[in-house]
């Protein structure tokens, strides 16, 4: 597709998924998970990673073999790429989840709604510095998870893999999310999830610093390797969590939806500034310099996130004394 359809494509996939769906989604699970807030939303991080990955292996199977190309050639009479036929995996998998949807699941969330919305306002007025930290949280989280994009590149252009085993070592390492999100559900409802990202964004800037240098200064890939391995652990744990900071700060469960609207249109910024700023990153220096800019970006946003989790974790813990 050219440019400017590519760009309507993006813009109707925001529409149609996060627009109608996603403070809906955050707001059920909070409310189903009531006292196990870690557990609810680990088990939605889970879940999602679990699809995912299991979705991913397959479509680099489809990708890799040529077999499934002639198959659409027998039975279409037309020659389509690889590519294409991934694509049209996906499609046909979003487009059955919706036909499920629509039959199998019925609203059974009974509450009321009736708030109006200038009471909602004033509502999120008394939570603002709560929600701006957590807000740089899922900010600082997401920019992670959105730098895992570049980790395949990573694996071609400095650790020599092969297109195809690139690609398929990232599939594999894709089955850590959903274990990471739970794990860390769990432990948050065991210590808290603010204390929990405290020490994930911890070992994150670690694995970010050594990453940052570790083209450069270290010729052992076997360290490479742990650390892309540990930075991912970190980010899927975190993304199990950091919805549960709403029940742990006692903002209200009227004004979730809100809450989440505000919260995602901060922490899901980095859809828009993470692609020009690595792809800058990657076009004006060589591969290796580039990719420790990458790192360096990466760490500089996760200290953001670290400091965020320290100030939310006092800030909770002031109000509890």
């Amino acid at each position: 597709p050219s440019f400017i359809f590519l760009c309507l494509i993006y813009g109707y996939w925001g529409i149609t998924s996060i627009l109608f769906c996603w403070s809906a989604l955050i707001k059920a699970t909070r409310i189903i998970g009531k006292k196990k807030q870690g557990f609810s939303f680990g088990a939605l991080e889970a879940g999602r990673g679990l699809v995912a990955a299991i979705l991913s292996s397959i479509a680099v199977i489809l990708f890799s073999n040529i077999f499934f190309q002639n198959i659409f050639y027998k039975i279409t009479n037309i020659e389509i790429s690889s590519l294409s036929i991934v694509i049209i995996f996906y499609s046909v998998v979003t487009f059955t989840a919706g036909i499920i949807i629509w039959f199998f699941f019925k609203d059974e969330i009974n509450e009321d709604n009736s708030e109006s919305f200038i009471v909602s306002i004033k509502k999120i007025k008394k939570f603002y510095n709560v929600l701006v930290f957590q807000s740089l949280i899922v900010l600082s989280a997401y920019s992670a998870y959105k730098g895992i994009d570049y980790y395949s590149q990573y694996f071609y252009e400095i650790l020599g893999y092969s297109k195809e085993k690139a690609a398929s070592t990232m599939s594999n390492l894709a089955y850590l999310r959903p274990i990471c999100a739970l794990c860390a559900g769990i432990i948050a409802d065991r210590i808290s999830a603010t204390k929990n990202s405290i020490y994930i964004f911890m070992i994150l800037l670690t694995s970010f610093f050594i990453l940052s240098i570790g083209s450069i200064t270290i010729s052992l890939n076997t360290l490479i390797i742990i650390n892309i391995i540990t930075s991912m652990i970190s980010v899927f744990a975190l993304r199990g969590i950091y919805f549960c900071y709403l029940k742990e700060t006692n903002v209200p469960s009227s004004i979730t939806g809100l809450s989440v609207g505000i919260i995602s249109l901060v922490g899901f910024f980095p859809d828009i500034y993470i692609g020009p700023i690595f792809g800058y990153f990657l076009d004006n220096y060589d591969i290796e310099k580039a990719f420790n800019l990458c790192f360096i970006f990466l760490l500089i946003i996760s200290f953001i996130g670290f400091i965020s989790s320290v100030k939310l974790h006092l800030k909770k813990k002031s109000k509890l004394t």
